[in-house]
């Protein structure tokens, strides 16, 4: 039967769109698992940062004053005093067990203490097991204190006959102003969720992408598809992951639209920007699932290259740590995940409001991760025409 190579892409279009139908795993992968991630993610950090962190205390003083500082401490946001100690002991096995992220200890006579102008010690003890627990802890804490410690010494000074004027000058000689640019309710949900949600579509796209080309590997079936699309490599991959390319662009569409619209996340720029750079993460990732089956044309040695990728993918982003801190070498692995480049779209479009010019060199380089399936064409076309690689 004679093919018009100009239409054969269809013909492989209409052949994917059967077999998805008669499939629930691409329904699943494709529509159901990017739903669950926006459902869970856009849900689970709604007050944007952790509150009411479990801490202790024991008071060896029970005075007015240490009480007095208790309920101040209790009434923060990002902590709550759950539970009081007797000793030192008990409070400790509490943090080792995991009751509680922290304890506060108040020296005997620190109300004389205060009064008499010594210097008392307050210990603070807080499990950094979980790094971001512990720092936030830490600063609600430290905040807190510095502002009882000053409290105090205002007390201390005014009963001595110093004006408030006065004493504020001495106590806080300077006065700091500072101003979170970009995301000023310190929303810690605008950092994570921004880029987990875009890596785990990127995660989806990969594993597609290796397998709907793995499985025609496996089953035999690799050398039918290349017929029907006119024996051109180019228009089996157009057509087969067409469809697949459409819903992940409408699911990234939707998270951006979420994101921003709905959930009120920063956006200084145009909305545009943003879905193009969805877009653009989306093509990329099955650029890198083509190169990943045709390196390892084995659909359980794909799917093992592509969900390593897709995890490191989010260490090599630069959310949770700087790429600049990172080894010489690590630093040069980074740029061959597109998802790094996606963050910094991100920081300079949505949270810093620069110039869109400023990120096009980010768009070009997401852009150029297209270039990756040349390499292996040929390679992948053998594993499709001959299919004598490994079944298993």
């Amino acid at each position: 039967m004679h093919i018009n190579t100009k239409q054969a892409w269809r013909l492989v279009l209409v052949r994917e769109l059967r077999r998805m139908v008669s499939r629930p795993v691409y329904a699943i992968i494709v529509i159901f698992l990017p739903l669950g991630f926006l459902l869970f993610f856009g849900t689970f950090m709604s007050e944007g940062l952790p509150n009411k962190l479990p801490i202790g205390v024991i008071d060896h003083d029970c005075s007015s004053l240490s009480r007095k500082m208790i309920r101040q401490i209790d009434a923060t946001q990002q902590v709550k005093v759950v539970q009081y100690y007797h000793h030192f002991h008990d409070a400790n096995d509490a943090i080792q067990k995991g009751d509680i992220d922290g304890f506060l200890e108040l020296p005997d006579h620190l109300q004389g203490r205060i009064l008499n102008g010594t210097q008392p010690t307050i210990h603070f003890y807080y499990s950094q097991s979980d790094l971001i627990t512990g720092s936030l802890v830490l600063k609600d804490l430290t905040t807190m204190l510095t502002t009882i410690s000053a409290g105090a010494n205002l007390q201390v000074r005014e009963a001595k006959g110093q004006s408030e004027a006065a004493s504020m000058g001495q106590i806080l000689p300077i006065v700091p102003q500072f101003r979170n640019i970009g995301n000023p309710w310190a929303n810690y949900s605008v950092y994570l969720i921004s880029i987990l949600l875009p890596g785990l579509l990127q995660l989806m796209v990969l594993l597609t992408t290796v397998y709907c080309i793995g499985i025609e590997l496996k089953k035999n079936s690799s050398l039918k598809w290349y017929r029907v699309s006119g024996q051109s490599m180019f228009q089996a991959l157009f057509g087969k992951l067409l469809p697949y390319t459409i819903g992940f662009t409408a699911i990234g569409c939707l998270y951006v639209v979420c994101l921003f619209r709905f959930l009120n996340y920063p956006l200084h720029n145009c909305v545009g920007w943003m879905l193009l750079a969805n877009f653009l993460l989306v093509i990329v990732a099955q650029a890198f699932g083509i190169f990943m089956i045709g390196v390892f044309p084995v659909l359980r040695d794909g799917l093992s290259f592509a969900g390593l990728y897709g995890v490191l993918a989010f260490s090599y982003s630069g959310m949770s740590f700087p790429i600049d801190g990172m080894p010489a070498l690590l630093q040069g692995l980074s740029y061959f995940f597109p998802l790094r480049w996606y963050f910094r779209i991100y920081q300079g479009i949505a949270l810093n409001g620069t110039a869109p010019f400023y990120s096009l060199p980010y768009y070009i380089l997401m852009a150029l991760y297209l270039l990756f399936p040349f390499v292996i064409i040929k390679r992948l076309r053998n594993a499709v025409v001959n299919m004598n690689y490994p079944k298993k």
